[in-house]
């Protein structure tokens, strides 16, 4: 009875250093986070860094194909248009609208915010002046979830700026732990999208808390 005790005692001690070999060490499993139910989006924008999220956008928004003024031009029409020096981005105006939640075609809480977040970036990072407008001024939802023109082009142009580009912004909250953001920069002298910017935030939950996220 002895022995046996013993013998139980230095396996025991085995299994917890580890140190010999068939005696595996047990470390208990890490808390593992799972969907956020029950949570609002702006519970969970709350936990999000949107200030960097919303610069890293803005960076991509504004990081158009370009070349600079003292470099030579092709007559092949494939250069990308000049840079815009300093005083030329400071003197460009832009169009941000309100972002629009995709299910219910409204800018609600989240979106009034993410628009805020939205100018503030691109008017540090792009150097843009900034004009504020709500998406159905301008712009609607179709059925299939793309953005169109709710006005024609001279209606826009006879506003009291005059500006070519909208940068344009909806999001969509689902299935309890995921936010979708898309941001689009339209060319308002003709409706084309010239640069579309996505970001994908998803949420770990644990119990009432909000363990993290990750943005791709």
């Amino acid at each position: 009875m002895a022995n046996s005790t013993l013998r139980f005692a230095i396996c025991v001690l085995c299994c917890l250093s580890g140190f010999l070999p068939g005696c595996a060490a047990f470390y208990p499993a890490q808390p593992m986070g799972g969907d956020c139910y029950n949570k609002s989006l702006p519970i969970l924008l709350d936990s999000t860094d949107l200030k960097a999220l919303f610069q890293d956008i803005a960076v991509e928004l504004c990081t158009d194909a370009c070349v600079d003024s003292s470099s030579p031009l092709t007559t092949d029409n494939k250069n990308p248009k000049p840079c815009l020096n300093l005083d030329e981005r400071n003197q460009s105006t832009v169009i941000v609208t309100d972002f629009a939640d995709i299910q219910t075609f409204m800018p609600n809480q989240s979106g009034l915010l993410m628009g805020e977040l939205m100018r503030g970036s691109v008017s540090k990072v792009c150097r843009h002046k900034i004009i504020q407008a709500e998406f159905g001024k301008y712009f609607k939802l179709s059925e299939n979830g793309l953005v169109v023109l709710t006005r024609k082009v001279n209606e826009i142009k006879k506003d009291e700026y005059s500006q070519s580009e909208a940068i344009v912004g909806t999001y969509n909250y689902l299935n309890n732990n995921k936010v979708v953001i898309f941001v689009r920069k339209i060319n308002t002298d003709t409706g084309k999208i010239s640069r579309m910017v996505t970001r994908e935030v998803n949420y770990s939950c644990g119990g009432r808390s909000v363990l993290g996220y990750s943005v791709k």
